[in-house]
């Protein structure tokens, strides 16, 4: 799709997915993004002597960036970045790709 109906596309569809977009440059086409696996949210985190004495460290929320570029052909690419803006192999990463493309087939 050309960019500015993808821009629309991903950020409807990253709000129906459940990712929170904390910020968005339209200009850079750039959404920022956390992500929060719902298979660990909701765990508590450990309390000081836990913490103290080895317990295992709290699930962070990832935070990624979901960048968009357009091609020449009139497609737009949808690529998972790291916060520094690289691509992001992780297995969060995969598995916000994954999210994210199912939404965006509906």
């Amino acid at each position: 799709e050309p960019m500015e109906r993808a821009w629309r596309r991903v950020g409807l569809a990253l709000d129906r997915s459940g990712f929170t977009v904390e910020d968005r440059d339209r200009g850079q086409a750039v959404y920022f993004v956390r992500f929060a696996d719902p298979k660990t949210a909701g765990k508590e985190d450990p309390n000081f002597f836990a913490k103290l004495f080895g317990a295992k460290d709290p699930v962070q929320l990832a935070r990624f960036r979901v960048g968009l570029q357009a091609g020449a052909d009139g497609q737009t690419v949808v690529r998972i970045l790291d916060q520094q803006g690289a691509p992001d192999a992780t297995d969060n990463g995969k598995r916000v790709a994954s999210l994210l493309l199912e939404e965006l087939r509906r």
